[in-house]
């Protein structure tokens, strides 16, 4: 049998600690914003009066019978969210909100307080899965401390009740403890922190998908998009992008901008891909995958490596810059559309990090004016030709503008900044769709045939309908620009409110080539008005992408990436011992396609706190070696055993000392003796006394028994 079913009941309040865990437990399920506002006040309520009433319980707080049948109610509570459509996990939290509640109440005596750790630790597990707040791991530190002193006091006073001496335990809580659980509490911090980079992950998103709470809506970025969609979502401040440039020159702010759909096909009212269908990327994300070649041919702007944190979105779309050429990151399978867009499914509604190579499309004026805008190459086949061309019947008033817009470009690309030109100098942006007339017709003809007023969407459908009247194949395309430098941090930060949509024409020899009509400045403007600005937004936003980036989102490729890091390390420390050269350059890519990082500062540091704090520990164990237990005591206890007396785990020391006296009269004085040493040393903090002459009594005792 276990110690813990022998152990002393203890009748006493519960510690102060405990209270402090309870709470904490409970805030961290209310940081989800999952837990009914109600089960809060009740369950907080709870650990409120049983603090109050700590020292002086009500009689139903011992009664079986109350606490049973509230603990029925809380289970019934649980059962019926789960019968009404919440998620199981959902359920769960708001049972242990009102069971931990009840727990605290209950003062019947106890020999652990193992369920109130329990529930309480089961409330931090389930708000690890359900919340990414900032504010989560201060909760678990915090929560840490309070957990171990609720089991320590705990357990110091089962072992002073066992001793007889409840007493023992104000004695036993000195200083020289609290360091030590100082001390301990900091080394299992640092040794988290220096595990952190080998422990393996669990997503979120992966146990609360399907429920828990409205997802970021998102309405443009699907596979059909409605005019006035783009302009809905810019009305939504929230950062949704922060792009870090690793590889590169950053572009400027006008020329900052993330690809996500390409639409080919327009009916007067919407835009949508054809054909519907995707194929796959081969490979593997996590490694690294080619989506596209990069031929010298079309190596006509710089080259970008980018690191991409994506906030919850409801689309599998990943955005990148230009044309993209790889991509990186824990994704899933990939699929390219026939827009050349890229899809990862398991990524919708999740929060996803990732890092893309790509090239912006920037070919120089004078070379487009020597290609010529024709239909990509994979829309020549007969079910493709014509979808960049093809037009829904609009009024013939429209081509009869474009033609006018363009009057005296000669080439395909001036034609085409001329349009680009003339709806931003014509135009005027707002927010606000232009308002249909009573005759009907599609909002793009009362866009084009009116003031030119409208957001992105206008501007972009509006070039991309002029452009094909003229024989230019094009598409819309829809995506982020823009965006802000955040002055803490070294990445830029998209909003919704950056939600835009441009417009993309086919050369035969640059391919897709961008273009983006809508007035710059004011479209700029707009989106930088909806912005949250200020020191402390800027702080919160830095300090948000840290975290998410070094700890929610800290991936098995950013794992290996870092245990890459420290072979290599060892490698060529190994290497410079030996006085061998160094590795060569590449050498290092027989491990795969992700280059080479150095192992993460923090765990660097924290192997040298380790080292450090253990060297503390040992040397204060080393001088506060001394006798800690009587021997003598131990000695005793097996000569009385040889002799058929042994004391059981159940029994006390003092209850022990008194079964000798019975039995054995003549060794009693002594044993007595030897067993008030035994307990001074280990409940009083007291040296060792000098017991070899009540030792001797016993022995001698025990021999006059038998002889």
């Amino acid at each position: 049998m276990s110690r813990r079913s022998f152990r002393e009941a203890v009748g006493s309040p519960r510690p102060r600690s405990a209270t402090a865990m309870a709470l904490i437990a409970t805030g961290t399920l209310a940081l989800t914003g999952q837990v009914h506002p109600a089960v809060l006040v009740v369950g907080i309520g709870a650990i409120g009066f049983a603090a109050f009433r700590r020292g002086t319980p009500f009689g139903w707080q011992r009664s079986a019978l109350a606490l049973n049948g509230a603990l029925i109610a809380s289970l019934g509570v649980a059962m019926a969210l789960w019968l009404q459509g919440q998620l199981a996990m959902i359920a769960l939290a708001h049972f242990a909100v009102l069971a931990q509640g009840l727990q605290l109440l209950d003062a019947r005596p106890r020999r652990s307080e193992f369920l109130l750790v329990a529930l309480a630790l089961f409330q931090v597990i389930l708000a690890a899965n359900m919340t990414e707040s900032l504010l989560y791991p201060v909760a678990l530190a915090a929560f840490t401390v309070a957990a171990v002193w609720t089991l320590l006091v705990h357990t110091l006073r089962a072992e002073a009740l066992e001793a007889g001496e409840p007493a023992a335990v104000a004695r036993a809580v000195s200083g020289g403890l609290r360091r030590t659980i100082t001390l301990a509490s900091l080394a299992s911090v640092v040794t988290a922190l220096v595990l952190f980079p080998m422990l393996p992950r669990v997503r979120a998103g992966a146990l609360l998908s399907g429920g828990g709470g409205p997802g970021m809506s998102v309405s443009g970025f699907s596979d059909r998009v409605e005019l006035g969609d783009i302009g809905r979502i810019r009305m939504d401040p929230r950062v949704v992008l922060r792009v870090q440039t690793i590889e590169g020159e950053a572009p400027a702010p006008e020329r900052r901008y993330l690809r996500g759909l390409a639409f080919d096909h327009f009916d007067g009212q919407r835009w949508s891909i054809t054909p519907p269908s995707r194929h796959r990327v081969p490979g593997d994300p996590e490694r690294g995958v080619r989506v596209s070649p990069d031929p010298p041919a079309r190596r006509n702007g710089p080259r970008l490596v980018q690191r991409i944190a994506r906030e919850e979105m409801q689309t599998p779309i990943l955005f990148a810059p230009g044309r993209l050429l790889s991509v990186r990151g824990v994704l899933g399978h990939l699929e390219l559309d026939a827009g050349g867009s890229l899809h990862a499914r398991r990524t919708r509604d999740a929060r996803v990090d990732y890092q893309v190579t790509s090239r912006l499309v920037e070919p120089p004026l004078e070379d487009l004016r020597r290609d010529r805008a024709v239909e990509p190459p994979s829309d020549r086949a007969a079910a493709l030709r014509g979808r960049t061309l093809r037009l829904p019947p609009l009024s013939p008033e429209l081509a009869r503008i474009a033609h006018a817009a363009v009057a005296g470009a000669g080439t395909d690309a001036d034609r085409a900044r001329a349009l680009e030109r003339w709806l931003r100098t014509n135009g005027r942006y707002t927010d606000t769709p232009p308002k249909m007339t009573d005759e009907g017709g599609s909002p793009i003809e009362t866009f084009l045939l009116g003031d030119l007023a409208g957001h992105c969407e206008y501007f972009a459908t509006g070039m991309a309908v002029m452009a094909r009247s003229l024989g230019l194949p094009a598409r819309i395309v829809s995506g982020f620009a823009g965006g802000r430098q955040n002055p803490l941090g070294s990445f830029v930060e998209y909003a919704q409110s950056d939600a835009h949509t441009w417009v993309e024409i086919h050369y035969d020899d640059a391919g897709w080539v961008p273009y983006d009509p809508t007035p710059v400045d004011l479209r700029l403007a707009g989106a930088d008005a909806l912005r949250e600005t200020g020191s402390a937004a800027a702080l919160f936003s830095a300090v948000e992408h840290w975290w998410f980036r070094n700890v929610v989102d800290y991936d098995r490729g950013s794992q290996l990436r870092a245990l890459r890091g420290v072979w290599l390390q060892w490698r060529d420390w190994r290497k410079a011992r030996s006085d061998s050269p160094g590795p060569t350059p590449g050498a290092g890519d027989a491990l795969g396609p992700w280059a080479p990082t150095e192992l993460p500062r923090g765990t660097l540091v924290g192997l040298v706190a380790i080292g450090v704090l253990s060297a503390v520990l040992l040397a204060r164990r080393r001088r506060a070696r001394a006798p800690t237990e009587p021997p003598d005591y131990a000695r005793a206890l097996r000569l009385l055993a040889g002799k058929g007396l042994a004391r059981e785990p159940a029994t006390t020391a003092r209850a022990f000392a008194r079964e000798v006296e019975a039995q054995i009269p003549r060794a009693a004085r002594a044993f007595h003796a030897l067993t008030e040493a035994h307990l001074a040393v280990r409940f009083g903090g007291a040296d060792a006394p000098e017991t070899a002459e009540a030792l001797l009594a016993v022995r001698r005792a025990l021999q006059a028994r038998t002889s």
